[in-house]
Order: structure tokens, then sequence, then C-alpha cells
């Protein structure tokens, strides 16, 4: 208990019966969760540093700070290892545009940048980035069970941009000029491409490029779209 004496204004604190600080108990289940951030964290560095084929699980795990054990305990290989890895990478990409909004009540000019400042935030390394996917798209070719769960993945976040995509367009009550499963393909191959051409050569592409092109086609599919027909309802 901390008391504080009045006259020469010093706080001391007998730490024999310290304050009650409530202390939530770990389940087994967030214990698992919170390993499984440290790995996915761990082999980020690790992956980004030495390159797929170069990292090792013993690596990753004593960057994470946990036995080999642990690793296995989460994930049965280090294909599944990565593959969770680019998911949680991509769908965190995701998250943070959709938070930024459609630009309703937003000029151009100033929903590109708020768009921008994203991608501003969430470049690190794009040319080591970009080599790591692209050394792994090439591992996965090779071996058909990786690449099934490349595809599994991949599939994956299309679906959350999809879902995303839908909310937008239900809120705005617009149905939009082509199906919101080719609106989401076209949005991942803007970034793809330009994720690509940029690794290559960042001088060639601009850094608010990518917002600009998600701001077109969003406002051009508003644009084109038709109001929604409202259900009637029985009288």
């Amino acid at each position: 208990m901390c008391h504080t004496e009045r006259d020469d204004k010093q706080i001391y604190c007998d730490w024999r019966h310290p304050p009650h600080v409530p202390v939530e108990r770990l389940t087994p289940e967030k214990r698992r969760q919170l390993t499984r951030a440290h790995l996915l964290a761990a082999a980020a560095e690790v992956f980004a540093e030495r390159g797929f084929n170069g990292a090792t699980l013993d690596q990753i795990a004593d960057a994470a700070g946990f036995s080999k054990g642990a690793v296995y305990s989460n994930f049965a290989s280090k294909d599944e290892l990565f593959l969770a890895l680019i998911r949680q990478q991509g769908e965190s990409m995701i998250d943070a545009y959709a938070e930024v909004g459609d630009g309703q009540g937003q000029t151009a000019s100033e929903h590109i940048a708020a768009l921008a400042d994203v991608y501003l935030r969430l470049q690190t390394d794009l040319t080591q980035s970009w080599a790591l996917t692209t050394e792994f798209d090439l591992y996965a070719l090779r071996n058909p069970d990786v690449l099934q769960g490349l595809r599994a993945g991949n599939r994956a976040m299309h679906e959350h941009v999809v879902e995303l995509l839908r909310t937008h367009f239900d809120a705005d009550g617009v149905d939009p000029p082509l199906p919101v499963e080719d609106l989401a393909t076209l949005y991942i191959a803007i970034f793809s491409g330009l994720w690509h051409q940029k690794a290559l050569d960042p001088d060639s592409v601009p850094d608010e490029l990518a917002a600009v092109a998600v701001d077109l086609v969003a406002r051009a599919a508003n644009t084109f779209g038709t109001a929604k027909k409202r259900r009637r309802t029985a009288r």
C-alpha cells in the first residue's frame, strides 16, 4: 500500500501489502494464441532475413524464445507456417485499407491521401517482401501439396475482400457494374502488379499510385452501378 507524507511531499510504498490488481488468468486457448502470435512475428523476421529456403524452424523457434516443439504444436511444417504468415499479413493490409472507408464525405484528393498514408505505413521493404513471396510462389509451383495450400490461402483472402465489398455496396444501396468477386480480383491484381513493378523499379511507381487506383475503381463502381431494388414488404 502506498502512503503520502504531507510534510515533505514524499511518497513511499509498503510492498508487503501491494494494491489488489485483478490478473486475468491465461486459458490454454489464450496461451496457445499468444504462442502462435509470437511465432508468426519471429517467422516474419527470420524469413525476411534469410529467405524461405534459408530459414529453419530451429531459427524461428529460437527467435521467438520457444522450443522447436512449440512450433510443431502450432504448425505442421515450415510451409504451413509461411502460409499462415502471408495470410495474416494480407488480411491485416486489407483491413487497414477498409478502415479508411470508401471516401464518402471526402473529396477525391482527401480519400487518396488517406489511402496513401496507409500504404506508406505498411511499406517497409517492398523489394525484400516481394522477393520472399515470389520465392515461395516458385517453390509452391514445384510442390503440388504446397500449391494447394497457397491457392486455399489466396482464395480465403479473395473472399475477405469480397465480403468487405459486399458490405460497402449494401451500405451504399448500390449494385456494382461487375460482380463483387470480379471487383475483388481487380483490387488484388492492382496491388500485386504495382507491388511487383515497384519492387523491381521503385522510381517507376509513385507512392500514391496504388491509392489513386483504388479510389478510381471504387468511385467508378459507385458511379456506374445501379440503385438496389428495395424489397416490398407485405401489408
